[in-house]
């Protein structure tokens, strides 16, 4: 286990500066780029990159705009910029903001500078904005990260980074937006992987995050009542309601019928053209005069019973708007008449409101702000490993048994599929063992022989072992190609009963009868040669008939030659005989070291009846219909053994 002291929380310090075009905000401080160039921003509580006003924000441009917006950023001045391109800044679109800014990558370092400032980062998102929709700079805490040209690379927080390079303690930050109307004014705090104590009343009640990023800190709002300086109090609230606390926006955006009731209560106005509520002077003077303060009860959702109290004053909603949101600055009312999915408390509410995220637990909080000059900030940090965990994060979730139940029966399912292919290829292995007279010897199969050409004499059939149509392949191949090369095949005939097949064809051209018998060669392989032309029918029913004819010639000279040597008898298991060397016709044989034996086991094919050749079948045995001399090897498989010389050699074979 390692003993390295976690990280401490880090405080941003904030700029000191109160501004804004609708309020008087506490700011930060940003260094930018490189060489560094020095803005301040808002804390945004909703959104995870941080937006920066840049040159075009003020046109023409001039000091005091520049000063009115927190500092403008100059891309082109930093070495380090990344230029993503223009994207929507995809926040707040559910109040009507639409705006786009000019995404990149750059530098970005907390505080005014090095020696108060906080860490360094490199490759932040950031979002060039020049509307004035937005006039000040945001600064994103949440941890998501954003997706902007390639989902598969999304672009981490700032807060994200910083747990990731573990300079803070958890993923986890604290803020509550400062108080201008305070005596002495009270600045803004942040926190980020800590808190700081000496500024909100302890509580015990959390809230758990909502399951939607986007809009996560969600609160049930119990009740809202008045007070005044006389006692009196009113409720505004008839029926519990769900709200986000965003700090992006400066306004509190409540159901309409709940606007109308703070309309009847307090004598706002409320301007349709402009939506706001404006306070003119007499209205002002009669509101500051009665004091009112508005008691915000809530809780972790619209039924819980544990409730928490935050309590703002009437100057907590005295702001001013300024130029160029309205032509002359005017006091309002941060009040807007908001539908179901509007339903925000804004920055003016977290004036009077600390809040404490931890992403790591999932859980927040919200405590009332505490405004005391004297105290010292006491920073705590907020453990990664702390022991508060929601309750329905425990176990596995519904969704979570659904998804292995699916997966499973998915996996069973294809183990199915899978055994039953595995059992039809093993029944059809069976259909094609060799019968016991078509026996062959895996020993016999290994040895490797060189092939010999016989040419064939008369010997009779009874020196020729019976071959079965189960138990031997023949291969009529090209002279000019090895074994294998794609050439025509021809079927043996079918028969009922088993028959002894011998290619009858001449031994030599010319009607030559010279043969030649190689020494050591097994009796089992035959190889006969002939020569002569061959014009096959490109049609399919003319090369049936072709086929057809051919056969029948075939039957009637076997049963010739067999009528001619029925007086010759031999016996089936001796060797053949030793044929003396003869003249051998060569002509179109290509040399032998071209025919390379292959040792493989010479496929078993099952008996079978004639069929039709298929559409592929024809178009591979029809070259073309034009006339050429051919020479052909047929090479006739054995499997019979004979009792003196049993070998079966194997060569290269097609099978049909």
């Amino acid at each position: 286990m390692s003993n390295a002291k976690p990280p401490s929380p880090i405080t941003w310090a904030a700029s000191e500066w109160w501004e804004g075009n609708n309020g008087n905000w506490s700011s930060f401080d940003l260094r930018v780029g490189s060489p560094e160039q020095v803005v301040r921003v808002l804390p945004s509580t909703a959104g995870s990159a941080t937006w920066i006003v840049t040159s075009g924000g003020c046109d023409p441009p001039s000091l005091d705009c520049s000063n009115a917006r927190g500092g403008l950023f100059d891309q082109t001045r930093s070495s380090t910029w990344e230029d993503l391109g223009p994207f929507t800044l995809a926040l707040e679109q559910n109040l009507g903001y639409n705006e786009s800014g000019a995404f990149g990558l750059d530098t970005i370092s907390l505080g005014l500078s090095n020696a108060t400032g906080g860490p360094t980062l490199t490759s932040q998102i950031i979002a060039g904005i020049e509307t004035e929709r937005w006039y000040l700079g945001v600064f994103g805490l949440q941890q998501q990260p954003m997706n902007l040209t390639d989902f598969s690379k999304p672009q981490q927080s700032f807060l994200s980074t910083l747990r990731a390079h573990n300079l803070i303690p958890s993923l986890s930050w604290s803020y509550t937006a400062g108080a201008h109307y305070q005596s002495k004014g009270s600045f803004g705090s942040l926190t980020l992987g800590g808190s700081d104590i000496s500024r909100y009343k302890p509580t015990n009640v959390s809230f758990n995050l909502a399951p939607d990023v986007g809009r996560d800190l969600v609160v049930g709002i119990k009740s809202i009542t008045s007070t005044y300086a006389n006692g009196s109090r009113s409720s505004l609230l008839r029926s519990p309601t769900l709200a986000f606390i965003d700090s992006t926006v400066p306004y509190l955006y409540l159901p309409e019928d709940v606007c109308k009731t703070f309309e009847a209560e307090l004598g706002l106005v409320y301007n349709q053209k402009n939506n706001f509520y404006f306070v003119d002077d007499a209205l002002h003077q009669t509101l500051s005069t009665l004091k009112p303060q508005f008691n915000f009860s809530l809780a972790n959702d619209e039924s819980s019973e544990s409730t928490v109290d935050i309590i703002l004053p009437y100057a907590s909603f005295d702001l001013v708007a300024k130029p160029p949101l309205v032509p002359n600055a005017t006091s309002y009312f941060p009040l807007r008449r908001g539908a179901d999915n509007q339903i925000t408390l804004g920055r003016a509410f977290l004036q009077e409101a600390y809040l404490i995220t931890d992403y790591d637990h999932k859980n927040f909080t919200i405590a009332q702000a505490v405004f005391n000059d004297s105290a010292k900030p006491n920073i705590v940090p907020i453990p990664w490993n702390a022991t508060t965990v929601r309750h329905d994060d425990q176990g596995i979730s519904r969704q979570a048994i659904i998804g292995i139940s699916t997966g499973s029966a998915v996996f069973v399912l294809l183990m199915v599929v899978l055994i039953s292919i595995l059992t039809l290829r093993w029944r059809t292995r069976r259909g094609l063992t060799p019968s016991n007279n078509a026996t062959i010897n895996d020993k016999q199969v290994d040895e490797v022989r060189p092939f010999s050409y016989i040419i064939p004499q008369e010997i009779g059939h009874q020196s020729i072992p019976e071959l079965h149509d189960i138990a031997h392949h023949i291969e009529l191949l090209n002279g000019q190609a090895p074994s294998g090369s794609g050439n025509i095949m021809i079927e043996l005939p079918d028969g009922k009963d088993r028959s002894n097949h011998e290619l009858s064809i001449p031994a030599t051209p010319h009607g030559s009868g010279s043969s030649l018998n190689v020494e050591n060669e097994p009796p089992n392989i035959r190889v006969v040669q002939t020569s002569g032309t061959t014009n096959l029918p490109s049609d399919p029913a003319s090369y049936r008939n072709t086929l057809e004819h051919g056969r029948a010639n075939h039957r009637s000279n076997e049963r010739t030659t067999r009528t001619s040597h029925a007086h010759l008898s031999t016996d089936i298991n001796k060797a053949l005989p030793h044929v003396p060397i003869a003249k051998i016709h060569t002509e179109g044989l290509r040399p032998l070291s071209r025919f390379h034996p292959v040792i493989q086991k010479p496929p078993i094919v099952q008996q079978k009846t004639e069929r039709r050749p298929t559409a592929r079948q024809q178009n591979s045995v029809h070259p073309s219909p034009q006339t050429s001399p051919v020479t052909t090897y047929a090479t006739i498989f054995d499997v019979e053994e004979y009792k003196d010389s049993a070998v079966v050699t194997e060569t290269q074979y097609r099978s049909f």
